[in-house]
């Protein structure tokens, strides 16, 4: 490794994303076997001239000298990701593991090692925040985007203490009836040195470092104790949707922390919804499903979330312990195009096998009036309400009676159009 910056080298920066999960779910035997199984596809897939080596417990650099010509290196960890979009079966268990790739491609000779290290780390690290099996090549402008980062990071641990979160909540319509069906809580951060830090710059962040456990606790706190208090209010009954991390569904308690919360505020289970992504059920099947199969036992209604953004088929939904499919924009957005069968489909899938289903991202009325004659059931989204404060449901609830007096949707409708899927 003392010649990293010989002429013509790629380096790349591997990271098994979200490996920490696997010591939250399983001991450290289980995890040391997950780190053998990803070693021996890394080396494989660098054949042949690419060469391993483990540089921390769940990071690898993989170099390959003399790669010819410059932007082979893009290829080399296209290739690698390919390599692992196929599933690991481990002690029975079949799970996905996603990487992320940092590449330095044909740093200079005299570049020192730490410091090629710590650039393709931070092209790691801006990969990961585009999605999973990502790779980033460096540049001197991901340095800037490291540090906020790191701002973001050091800053969030206060924020606890400061009191800087706030739960807004977005309305969930029912489309048979015309009416509000209950809210989706979702967090909103406002910093006292970094201004509103949106969700999808922070949440990652939080569950990097476990403070999602935390933080997710005082959502689901929070929030049902909302719903109790629109019931003491004499609405009812509505219902209320968490997101919840895999982090906090892995908590040993979890499940008890639920029920707890439940019967302290003498909420009936099947009000609360907890949304969990696609992305992370299927990662981690196996895994995840005894603790959904939990919650539906006490009543607690389970909710797929961004379906279609991550690897299930159709296949799949008759297998999952699910009551709703929350339909992803990106299905949405094809109403009214060629590529609108696929929304039918899915729909006409959802009626067969008694799954509810929420439309997200409703922007138009034509898509509200499609989703009406397909028998959708509810719908979210811009073109009705964005998300508003504890203050603002409670208005919005107490003129629902006339509002919904002519047929939905109402005359009037926010110009801001950005932002529709949100997060948390």
């Amino acid at each position: 490794m003392s010649k990293y910056g010989a002429q013509n080298t790629a380096i790349l920066y591997v990271d098994i994303d979200k490996f920490r999960y696997i010591h939250v779910i399983e001991d450290h035997d289980y995890a040391d076997l997950v780190l053998t199984k990803v070693s021996e596809r890394l080396v494989a897939l660098a054949q042949p001239k690419g060469k391993v080596y483990h540089l921390s417990e769940d990071k690898f650099i993989v170099l390959f000298p003399n790669t010819c010509r410059r932007g082979m290196s893009e290829v080399l960890a296209a290739n690698i990701l390919a390599g692992f979009k196929e599933r690991f079966e481990i002690l029975g268990n079949e799970i996905y593991i996603n990487l992320n790739i940092g590449i330095v491609d044909n740093p200079p000779v005299d570049m020192p090692v730490s410091k090629i290290i710590t650039a393709a780390e931070v092209a790691m690290h801006h990969a990961q925040q585009k999605g999973k099996n990502q790779y980033s090549v460096y540049s001197p402008s991901l340095s800037q985007a490291l540090k906020q980062r790191t701002d973001i990071q050091n800053h969030l641990r206060l924020a606890f203490e400061r009191n800087e979160f706030e739960i807004y909540y977005q309305p969930i319509l029912d489309l048979d009836f015309d009416s509000i069906d209950g809210f989706e809580a979702l967090i909103r951060w406002k910093s006292k040195e970094l201004g509103e830090v949106p969700p999808s710059y922070f949440i990652e962040i939080a569950e990097n470092t476990h403070l999602i456990e935390h933080l997710g606790t005082w959502v689901l706190r929070k929030s049902c104790a909302f719903l109790k208090k629109l019931e003491k209010m004499g609405y009812s009954p509505l219902n209320m949707s968490v997101n919840v991390s895999v982090v906090q569904l892995m908590q040993d308690d979890f499940v008890t922390t639920v029920q707890e919360t439940l019967e302290f505020l003498d909420l009936s289970p099947e009000h609360l919804e907890l949304e969990i992504t696609e992305s992370t059920l299927m990662q981690s099947y196996d895994l995840v499903l005894p603790k959904l199969k939990q919650l539906r036992d006490i009543g607690v209604r389970i909710a797929l979330d961004d379906f279609g953004t991550g690897y299930s088929s159709l296949s799949y939904l008759s297998q999952l312990p699910i009551n709703t499919l929350k339909l992803d924009k990106s299905f949405i957005d094809k109403i009214g195009t060629d590529h609108e069968s696929l929304t039918e489909s899915l729909l006409y899938l959802c009626k067969q096998l008694d799954i509810t289903i929420v439309a997200e991202g409703v922007e138009k009325d034509s898509q509200v009036s499609y989703l009406k004659r397909m028998n959708c059931d509810k719908m979210q989204g811009f073109l009705f309400s964005k998300p508003m404060t504890e203050a603002d449901a409670i208005t919005l609830l107490k003129s629902a009676s006339t509002m919904f007096d002519e047929p939905f949707p109402p005359q009037s409708k926010p110009d801001d159009k950005k932002n529709n899927n949100e997060e948390r």
